[in-house]
């Protein structure tokens, strides 16, 4: 009887395949070796590449351009703080109008998200009321167009807009009216509310600012504040124009017509205000707090005493203040 010899060739050929696959592995093992690490959606290759910081912007797109891809701190504050107890400053803004006998209108913009929240007495929030200096800022805004379009020469202009905006200057709101108009005020005065319907707001531009009393110039708290949220947003005419219009604006003022008296430490405000007496009391501003800021305009019209109209202005403003600073 036969001895039964291995298998022979069985084992030689399971050698041969184990030798086939550690070769395959050793292969792989090179070319994979070779390719550079996966990269994440978003980040460079070689390094992590931080996003860019887009959140001073308060919405996404229609940011303007600046002639880079880094977008300008307009001073507004991140879009991820917490939203405003929007019905508590309603109801306190009415209650603060309440019985009141003059018109008044109120509007607060939150720019990071455009909460709005108004209130008025006696009128509604966007019925165009008397308010002959609030037009500054529409008048900045459209000087700040003509430069970018090359109408004007910022550097020849620029003194006048400071001293308009910081101290309240009418004939240097008048000398730029003028120049919007190639030397003609009325086509100035009509450039200033064409601007202003391109932002999608509107005004009543009548006459100039250091004029007869026998014509009046026309805005809204609402409107007035909607051009200031623009601002905030870096959406007026551009990122670095609305830039340099909101640090002319929150240049600071020694001798206020209305001091808000706001609390908050560390705090930086500008308003344009206008105190007619018998006329009207009003103010446009922006307040930015250490973490965030808010857009408030107020309209009083035939008030009962300046002073009195005044100090109730002061008191929406300081009222408001609470509501952002937590």
């Amino acid at each position: 009887m036969k001895t039964k010899k291995p298998d022979i060739f069985l084992g030689i050929t399971m050698c041969l395949l184990v030798l086939a696959a550690v070769i395959c592995i050793v292969i792989l093992w090179v070319q994979n070796s070779d390719k550079p690490a996966p990269v994440n959606p978003g980040m460079s290759t070689g390094e992590n590449v931080k996003p860019a910081d887009t959140g001073n912007t308060g919405s996404t797109g229609n940011t303007g351009s600046t002639g880079d891809s880094t977008p300008v701190d307009t001073h507004t504050e991140p879009v991820n703080v917490k939203a405003i107890d929007k019905e508590g400053l309603e109801a306190a803004l009415k209650e603060s109008l309440r019985g009141l006998t003059s018109e008044w209108q109120v509007m607060v913009i939150d720019p990071t998200d455009d909460t709005k929240v108004s209130a008025a007495e006696n009128c509604k929030v966007d019925d165009w009321m008397t308010a002959n200096r609030m037009t500054q800022i529409f008048i900045m805004g459209t000087v700040f167009k003509q430069c970018a379009d090359g109408t004007l020469v910022l550097d020849e202009v620029l003194e006048d807009v400071k001293t308009m905006i910081t101290a309240n200057d009418t004939y240097a709101a008048d000398r730029l009216t003028e120049r919007l108009g190639g030397g003609d005020a009325v086509k100035g005065r009509e450039a200033v509310k064409a601007f202003a319907v391109e932002n999608g707001v509107k005004m009543g531009f009548n006459r100039q600012l250091t004029g007869s009393a026998s014509q009046k110039n026309y805005v809204s708290a609402e409107y007035c504040a909607q051009l200031l949220n623009l601002l905030c947003q870096g959406k007026l005419v551009s990122q670095e124009a609305s830039r340099q219009m909101l640090d002319i604006l929150l240049t600071p003022v020694n001798t206020p017509e209305i001091d808000p008296g706001l609390a908050t430490e560390n705090v930086r405000f500008g308003f344009v205000n206008d105190v007619e007496s018998g006329v009207c009391v009003c103010t446009m501003g922006v307040v930015q707090l250490p973490n965030r800021s808010f857009v408030i305009s107020v309209v009083c019209n035939e008030p009962v005493t300046t002073d009195g109209a005044k100090k109730k202005v002061a008191d929406l403003i300081k009222l408001t203040e609470p509501f952002f600073a937590e």
